[in-house]
């Protein structure tokens, strides 16, 4: 039995019962791979065409335990498989892999034809409330005092037997798809601890409110490092994103994590963007020295446009305190420096994430030190297997969620 009809549930529902096993998967939803078919903004990005060392990195101090699962199916393994189930693949900015089709219906529609193909059964609108379990024979080598036996269902009265169940029911980040977070419930009420539950992949909001004026600005290749109470944590280049509560985009979730961590701990947090990477401070004031000198009595404002978005500039210049009509032969060294310190140091103060609903992921979940990183299987109760996102497992942006979702998926339903 498989609780959770996602991408990681569908995949484990799939392998299971291609290698001969009688499977029954339940959704609590109407239809399956809801959160799936949003995935990458409809696209669905399903996993990276990195290493898997480069792969273990990109989920922190966890990675390590999915080094199993990876050496037993990874990205190559994953691009054939929807190859064989009619979806073509194609290799974007960063390694990111997706359907050709540009349509993540598209890989739900293969996972659903793996499901009917492998005759895999499947209860929608069916809402699991608790896994049932009894007394195990503890061995030399199994001390586990209890076993599976089978679930119960919300508002029902019927125990659905089976000794073996997989829990994949995803994390708490877009409820609307069915993360609700059943699953930790479920995993606690039969002794697993759950590491506490935040948002990952999640814009940002700011104490600066003179970014509400700055909303849909995008800022591309910029440098952007965190502080925590002025120590240097993290860096990103890329791209962000100003909105009307703070920041988001590329970069800005990459570091999200991290962040949110922080802030959980009390800390003050702080991001410096640097708007001008490329150039260091010397090469910034010989250029504007350049520029002030051939514009003259024109308004520094004139000089400003061809350093910043347009958008930038009123808030830009308020921030330096440089009236913005003064001609540039009136510059001053001291305001050269301010406009250079700015332009390498443009700083907002970090307040909260945004609510664990708009999270793209969840961090936290069942703790990994109570689950067998060879099998996925419970290190408490035998026969319960875990995947995807429930697990204490999180990922950057780039394909590497979802390829832990199939990976944990694939060993689950193996053993």
């Amino acid at each position: 039995m498989v609780i959770g009809g996602g991408a990681s549930g569908m995949f484990a529902s799939g392998g299971a019962a291609e290698k001969g096993d009688n499977v029954l998967l339940v959704e609590r939803g109407e239809r399956l791979g809801r959160k799936l078919s949003i995935t990458g903004k409809g696209r669905c990005n399903i996993t990276n065409a990195g290493e898997i060392k480069d792969f273990i990195k990109s989920y922190g101090n966890n990675g390590k335990f999915l080094y199993r699962a990876f050496t037993e199916f990874f990205n190559q393994d994953l691009t054939t498989f929807f190859n064989q189930y009619g979806v073509r693949t194609k290799q974007e900015r960063g390694g990111r892999i997706f359907p050709v089709s540009d349509n993540s219906q598209s890989i739900v529609n293969a996972l659903k034809n793996y499901l009917g193909e492998n005759k895999v059964m499947i209860k929608l609108n069916s809402r699991a409330e608790e896994i049932i379990i009894s007394e195990n024979k503890p061995s030399e080598k199994d001390f586990r005092k209890h076993k599976v036996d089978g679930i119960k269902l919300k508002n029902s009265a019927e125990i659905i037997k089976s000794v073996k169940v997989i829990l994949a029911t995803g994390g708490i980040s877009y409820p609307g798809t069915g993360s609700t977070g059943d699953g930790y419930f479920i995993a606690e009420k039969v002794g697993h601890s759950i590491v506490p539950l935040r948002p990952a992949l999640v814009p940002l909001e700011t104490k600066d409110i003179f970014v509400k004026s700055l909303q849909g600005l995008t800022l591309k290749n910029v440098m952007v490092t965190v502080f925590d109470n002025d120590k240097k944590i993290d860096s990103e280049f890329g791209d962000m994103l100003f909105t009307h509560f703070g920041v988001s985009g590329p970069i800005i979730l990459k570091l999200s994590g991290l962040i949110v961590d922080n802030l959980s701990r009390n800390k003050r947090v702080t991001i410096s963007i640097n708007l001008k990477p490329a150039l260091d401070k010397d090469k910034l004031d010989a250029r504007l020295l350049r520029e002030f000198k051939n514009s003259g009595i024109r308004s520094i404002c004139n000089v400003i446009k061809n350093l910043l978005p347009r958008k930038l500039i009123p808030v830009f210049m308020k921030l330096t305190g440089i009236v913005s009509d003064k001609k540039c032969c009136q510059i001053t060294q001291s305001e050269r420096e301010k406009i250079i310190s700015l332009l390498t140091n443009f700083n907002l103060e970090i307040s909260k994430p945004r609510p664990v609903e708009e999270a793209i992921i969840t961090r936290g979940g069942v703790a990994l030190d109570e689950i067998n990183p060879y099998t996925m299987e419970s290190k408490k109760v035998k026969g319960l297997y875990f995947c995807g996102e429930i697990i204490d497992i999180d990922g950057i942006t780039g394909g590497y969620n979802l390829q832990a979702a199939f990976s944990t998926a694939y060993l689950a339903a193996n053993n």
